[in-house]
């Protein structure tokens, strides 16, 4: 089988001739989760907002902060994708998974629009979190600091450098962004939709939430498969260097917990992020055989996993103006 890194990415890579089809099995899968933002009603999230007697404020901080961090991260993810990673990567049942996920982000800036549009928010205020809120610009910022310009003229893939600074940006997007980062706003918002409190955002984030464990998933595929192919790269030290990285993202991500829950709200406490934080980085080093471990290994949120899926709220469906297919059960919460 050819190599991940190997060929002409200007030639056609077509994906009837993928050797390996477990890529393309993740295109189904995605392909079963389709929705569009657009079509989940908010008219009770637009109620409640506009109520004085239903969010705390408290509750409309958190609110705030989870649209803040995805509306500026989406669009990293999405660049990352079309500038970095499709540009390396020439198998074609990759690339066909690729373009699906490039597809997911771009509904998960729709999400954002619907929503600051649906709780009238300030946009300027929500667009540039990332460079007004700390706990928000210090993971965006730990992002830009980890990750490289792949597009440069003096870069290339064919060395082991090349190779390592090419595995430090996926895995900085795909374990750190999209399975750390973003795993405390969709706690953070399941927990607002038990109290049956703006559940058309819940929604959004349990579909947001499905499509994003499958990225997580495509892209340990994608680590495991250049871990194994490209053993020069992937030494002891740079492994070292990887784990590192997401330590660094799990305490950023804590910080985050504690500014965007300062009173504990929803039967959530910023000091129970501590515990989730690393239970998820356990998890991800787990699915990449990687050797270091985080202290605990305990969820705190044994609820998640149930409100995430879809097919068990009786109700979802009646929110909806057409029936959507969903995927398989999330199980990565």
């Amino acid at each position: 089988m050819k190599k991940l890194l190997e060929g002409n990415v200007a030639t056609v890579n077509q994906l009837i001739e993928a050797e390996d089809k477990y890529p393309y099995q993740l295109w189904l899968k995605g392909k079963a989760n389709n929705w569009d933002p657009t079509n989940i009603n908010m008219e009770n999230d637009i109620r409640q907002w506009k109520a004085d007697n239903v969010l705390s404020d408290d509750e409309r901080l958190l609110v705030k902060r989870i649209l803040g961090f995805f509306s500026a991260t989406e669009s990293l993810v999405q660049n990352n994708l079309m500038l970095a990673v499709l540009r390396y990567v020439t198998d074609g049942g990759c690339r066909q998974y690729l373009a699906r996920q490039i597809f997911e982000e771009s509904l998960h800036n729709g999400t954002m629009e619907v929503c600051v549009k649906a709780y009238s928010l300030d946009k300027d205020e929500v667009a540039n979190a990332f460079k007004n809120i700390p706990s928000i610009k210090a993971k965006d910022d730990f992002l830009m600091s980890v990750t490289t310009d792949l597009f440069r003229k003096d870069f290339d893939i064919t060395t082991i450098e090349g190779k390592q600074e090419f595995i430090r940006n996926v895995f900085a997007f795909y374990i750190i962004c999209e399975g750390v980062f973003f795993y405390s706003g969709f706690a953070m918002a399941l927990a607002l939709g038990r109290q049956n409190k703006l559940t058309g955002l819940c929604d959004q984030i349990r579909y947001t939430l499905r499509d994003e464990s499958l990225h997580i998933e495509f892209g340990t595929y994608l680590l495991n498969r250049l871990k194994d192919e490209y053993p020069e790269a992937w030494t002891e030290a740079f492994e070292n260097e990887l784990f590192s990285m997401l330590q660094t993202a799990i305490n950023l991500e804590i910080a985050y917990a504690q500014d965007a829950l300062p009173n504990g709200i929803l039967g959530l406490t910023a000091e129970m992020f501590i515990d989730y934080m690393q239970f998820i980085g356990n998890r991800r080093l787990t699915k990449l055989r990687m050797k270091g471990r985080f202290a605990s290994d305990k969820n705190p949120f044994p609820w998640l996993s149930e409100t995430a899926d879809m097919q068990s709220v009786g109700a979802f469906f009646e929110r909806h103006e057409r029936n959507y297919q969903t995927g398989t059960v999330v199980d990565d919460l």
